[in-house]
């Protein structure tokens, strides 16, 4: 075929013949490369999440429908954990027995981590104690300390509580976290694990196994003035692949939204499952909170 007979339709028909052979070369290259790359590679690939923006766009004069735009954002999940973190970053406390009477923190034994669950002060841990009776405080930055009082555990309670006693000339309110429905967890879902014994640090990694068991869900009949027993399932505990030394009980795993999902209630390294669901922490949190 001469070229230079080509007219400019042909021409430009040609250059796109061209580029789409070049397109499908392209794809089916990189897939065989992809195939064949290490893990780290696609995993890093694979952490980038493309989320659509809807924007309503008023126009200057009410003659006119406003427009709506969408508007696509590449969202790496290193993002969604940076937030997570810094969302929650004052939501944990570092528990200290208090072994003397003096503000210095080499006279303190740091025991473990605790969640803040209300602004009043009150905090989830996990059986982190070695004497109940005794003095405990705790701190948000190693400067400014707190004592807490033990609360009395919830009949049949897997989670310990503590209350921070607050200055009533100078009442402060803390951050709490949030929740997650862990009942809506998934195996490989992305979690964040929180630990540093003097400072923060954190972990990440997936629920590696989860424990579910039957419950009932009182749903409404069609008869009027009824009810009837649906039967599903509840997360009672779960793993992750986390190493549990890069974590410390009583702190919170995280969701990539900053949702607390679990909290890790054991010390012992040993135990099958360290981590309790968030539900079952909503419901003792309710519990405590009403006596």
């Amino acid at each position: 075929m001469d070229m230079e007979k080509l007219t400019k339709q042909q021409i430009v028909l040609v250059t796109l013949l061209v580029s789409f052979v070049t397109s499908i070369a392209t794809g089916i290259v990189t897939v065989a490369l992809m195939d064949q790359a290490p893990a780290g590679v696609t995993q890093t690939i694979n952490r980038v999440v493309e989320r659509t923006i809807e924007k309503v766009v008023t126009p200057p004069t009410n003659n006119t429908a406003a427009v709506v735009t969408r508007e696509t954002v590449v969202v790496k999940e290193d993002d969604k954990i940076v937030e997570s973190v810094d969302k929650n970053k004052n939501s944990v406390v570092r528990i200290y027995s208090n072994n003397a009477n003096s503000g210095d923190v080499a006279d303190k034994t740091f025991i473990g981590l605790g969640t803040l669950v209300s602004k009043e002060g009150l905090i989830v841990t996990g059986d982190v104690f070695a004497d109940q009776r005794g003095k405990y405080l705790v701190t948000l930055d190693n400067v400014k300390f707190y004592n807490v009082t033990i609360l009395p555990r919830v009949k049949g309670g897997q989670f310990y509580f503590l209350k921070v006693v607050q200055d009533p000339k100078n009442i402060v309110d803390f951050a709490a976290v949030t929740f997650t429905n862990s009942d809506n967890l998934k195996l490989g879902q992305t979690v964040i694990a929180w630990g540093g014994q003097i400072q923060n640090a954190v972990s990440t990694g997936i629920i590696s196994s989860l424990v579910d068991a039957d419950k009932k869900v009182s749903v409404a009949s069609t008869t009027a003035s009824s009810t009837a027993g649906a039967s599903g399932k509840e997360v009672i505990a779960f793993n992750t692949n986390i190493n549990l030394v890069d974590s410390l009980a009583g702190g919170p795993l995280l969701n990539l939204y900053g949702e607390v999902v679990g909290i890790r209630v054991s010390v012992n390294l040993s135990d099958k499952y360290n981590f309790l669901p968030a539900n079952l922490l909503k419901q003792e949190v309710s519990a405590v909170s009403s006596l």
